[in-house]
């Protein structure tokens, strides 16, 4: 699948954000930039769907002692989209690559004329040799008009520019048949062709301290893109190099679309 010429690669929270130090994990970045660099020097076009602006930020209300308000954590990412891009313009810049940074709502991606001009801007960064990198825009989301995890986010991005693979890195090998963390004997499932109510029932829920998705989100996502005829894959990602270990056979679960893709004009 990750031969495919267009990619969605979802990054956690958990992944980018150390939960001890709350920094950027920098040697890691770099690894995962240098895979993006390797898509792209082979023709392929990538997008990046970050998360990790409020854990970055949150960091400014130490010693609170209880769960950030919504409007803090608004001020919160404000704060910490900064050094979010920062890390991945300096990190891209090593390579010759730029970085594109483009912040969305629902509404960019559901009202018709915002999101041709979502797709438009796409396009023209890959055209000027950008990595586009998009996140939530948590400084003005509300319940009405956010994605609430970037899960759901890069399934509709993927949905929208007519992708070929949506990958979702995680800190699980993938979709296993019961939780992992309490039950030793659930076995990974390596390929899911119909979400079933059988694999609805495998889903648990996150236990990263940043992340605020879970299998539940990353399923929901699975439906959006393979009824959009793309694919989608779950596997490890805090390891050096996430994408060229799946490219070598780390353990994963693959999920294959159920239609043909429509063009991205018809979404």
């Amino acid at each position: 699948m990750l031969l495919a010429r267009r990619l969605i690669v979802k990054i956690g929270s958990a992944l980018l954000v150390d939960a001890d130090t709350g920094e950027i994990c920098g040697p890691w970045l770099d690894s995962l930039v240098a895979d993006v660099v390797r898509f792209f020097s082979r023709g392929q076009q990538v997008i990046i769907v970050t998360s990790g602006a409020v854990a970055l930020g949150s960091r400014q209300f130490d010693g609170l002692g209880r769960p950030l308000r919504i409007d803090e954590k608004q001020t919160a990412a404000a704060i910490g989209q900064v050094r979010l891009m920062l890390a991945y313009e300096q990190s891209l810049r090593a390579h010759g690559l730029a970085a594109g940074q483009m912040l969305l709502t629902n509404e960019d991606i559901y009202n018709h004329q915002r999101r041709r001009n979502t797709w438009s801007t796409l396009q023209q960064l890959h055209n000027v040799g950008a990595v586009p990198i998009i996140n939530e825009n948590d400084t003005i989301a509300t319940a009405e008009i956010c994605f609430g995890d970037n899960d759901q986010l890069a399934a509709r991005i993927a949905q929208m520019v007519n992708a070929d693979v949506l990958v979702l890195l995680s800190n699980v090998d993938g979709l296993f048949t019961d939780d992992p963390h309490h039950n030793p004997l659930a076995r990974l499932v390596t390929e899911v062709r119909c979400i079933t109510p059988e694999i609805e029932a495998m889903a648990g829920h996150s236990h990263a301290r940043y992340s605020s998705g879970g299998m539940v989100t990353k399923l929901m996502a699975a439906k959006t893109t393979m009824d959009a005829g793309c694919g989608m894959i779950i596997a490890r990602g805090n390891e050096p190099y996430p994408l060229a270990a799946i490219e070598n056979g780390a353990p994963s679960t693959s999920f294959f679309p159920l239609v043909k893709r429509r063009g991205a004009s018809d979404t």
